[in-house]
């Protein structure tokens, strides 16, 4: 196996990509279905222009150990190829509930849907299921997301909609995001070389690390790579908008916005004043939402994301790209983690255990799972690390959240600005993560022998309970540490106290 460790402070550093292919006997893998779905002009393909096969293939190309992404084709039409052509939602010819997630990638603007698949798209929406959904300028997509609950207004579908008029085709304001490639000018292939445009993630500020010289953020998950922050997209000269609605429209629609939750605009996308070359003619600069994600789970319901256009996923604008480029790497990454984030609270529980049930049999890992009998910190420091290698860390940033109590969760959320205000206890989230890896590590460390791995699949009942136990313990770590921290503190200002009467 080809991984470097160092040694530093007791805590193992995995420095190179782990061999995963030798591993995943150790390992179960849950499956995370996702059917996709498509009309007009779009299809499935990898060589035609407005086909999703380049996404489809990165999909299946299996990017991370503990999970499997199954995709199923759906297309509207009836002459198309795909899994299932003349595709309806409320008579599918397989049942929506066997999905997790469904993308929604409209070409056309009318008709409207039917509201009895509108219904039923609801029904998977409110059960928990995913849903991913983008069209381009003007009105294009409406026909398949335009009158579909919450994901109509994060987006501008059509005139006169919920979230307001869609930009336009041409003109000076619309969103051309093209960028010059190697030729002078802006053309229309530039949309298909290997110059991406850069987009600006929200910044959501970590409360614990916030002072007038340092301010610590990172962007949503969504946009949160295994090498660093995902800023690139594919350029195109005519975008849609993503939008998020007013925190004064959540609050009077409680039974559309269950607990008041809202939708954010995790990125905004911004057009270089130019003028394009290939008839489309002068734009003026401007900034506008190229992605909006709503975290359903904090209510009980489905994720979803909005995309400004279907551009950044098609064929056309991808062949460009050199496979092995970064900025190709942070647009495929940018693929896996829509579909990891919308995956069910149930399923992320279900990768969390898996993630973690398969660092037991990691080399050399193994050996310090053995070894240590010291502080879970540290084992905590070194897991998440390993599990790093390969999911970004707010990846096992939101598999911890979602394990920690409502209240303890609300405080540790992220926050879009920093919070002048003091906060309960002083441990920031990196802390209680790695308290908590550390002690489900430990728990798991008791069951199974990390040198003499099972012969058959796992007991998933058996990891999701040493899995809760191991957060119970954690918790309690960083409960304890906090209560020495206060007691220091208090130590401190005693001291402090007598010094300053003594004077």
């Amino acid at each position: 196996m080809d991984i470097d460790v160092t040694q530093a402070q007791d805590q193992v550093v995995f420095r190179h990509e782990l061999d995963v292919a030798r591993l995943r006997p150790y390992w179960w893998r849950p499956k995370v279905r996702i059917l996709i779905v498509t009309d007009g002009s779009g299809s499935f393909d990898e060589t035609e222009s407005f086909g999703l096969g380049m996404v489809i293939a990165e999909l299946r190309n299996d990017p991370w150990w503990w999970v499997r992404f199954e995709v199923v084709t759906a297309h509207r039409s009836s002459g198309a190829v795909a899994d299932h052509t003349n595709f309806r939602f409320d008579t599918p010819p397989v049942a929506l509930a066997g999905f997790d997630q469904i993308w929604l990638f409209g070409v056309r603007s009318a008709p409207a849907m039917p509201p009895a698949e509108v219904a039923a798209l609801r029904g998977f929406m409110d059960g928990g299921g995913g849903v991913f959904a983008t069209g381009d300028h003007d009105e294009l997509g409406a026909a398949l997301s335009g009158d579909l609950p919450r994901v109509n207004a994060m987006r501008r579908w059509r005139s006169g909609g919920p979230a307001g008029s869609p930009p336009p085709q041409s003109g000076p304001n619309r969103h051309d995001t093209t960028r010059a490639g190697s030729s002078p000018g802006y053309q229309f292939d530039d949309q298909s070389d290997n110059t991406p445009q850069r987009i600006l993630p929200t910044r959501y500020y970590d409360p614990f690390r916030f002072s007038v010289f340092h301010q610590r953020w990172r962007p949503h998950p969504v946009l949160c790579g295994r090498n660093g922050l995902l800023d690139v997209l594919p350029d195109h000269m005519h975008e849609g908008e993503c939008v998020a609605p007013t925190a004064s429209a959540v609050a009077a629609d409680p039974a559309l916005w269950p607990g008041g939750v809202r939708p954010e605009v995790i990125a905004r996308a911004r057009v270089e004043e130019h003028t394009n070359d290939d008839g489309h003619g002068f734009v003026a600069g401007k900034t506008f939402g190229v992605l909006s994600a709503y975290d359903g789970h904090l209510a009980g319901v489905g994720r979803i994301v909005t995309d400004a256009t279907w551009h950044h996923w098609f064929n056309i604008n991808l062949i460009g790209f050199d496979r092995s480029s970064a900025h190709y790497d942070k647009i495929r990454n940018y693929f896996w983690n829509v579909a990891l984030w919308l995956a069910p609270e149930s399923k992320q529980d279900e990768l969390f255990s898996a993630s973690v049930y398969g660092l037991l049999w990691l080399q050399p890992f193994n050996e310090l799972l053995v070894e240590r009998r010291g502080p879970q910190l540290a084992l905590g420091f070194s897991g998440v690390d390993a599990l790093n290698r390969r999911a970004s860390q707010c990846v096992v940033n939101d598999w911890v959240l979602a394990k920690l109590p409502a209240l303890m969760r609300k405080e540790l959320f992220r926050r879009p600005l920093p919070e002048p205000d003091p906060l309960p206890f002083s441990a920031g989230l990196e802390t209680v993560r790695e308290q908590v890896v550390g002690a489900i590590l430990a728990s798991l460390r008791e069951q199974f022998d990390p040198f003499d791995p099972p012969a058959g699949p796992p007991d998933t009942d058996l990891v999701a309970k040493l899995v809760a136990r191991g957060v119970a313990q954690g918790l309690d770590a960083v409960l304890e540490t906090e209560k020495r921290g206060l007691a220091q503190c208090r130590s401190t200002l005693e001291l402090l106290d007598r010094s300053c009467q003594q004077r």
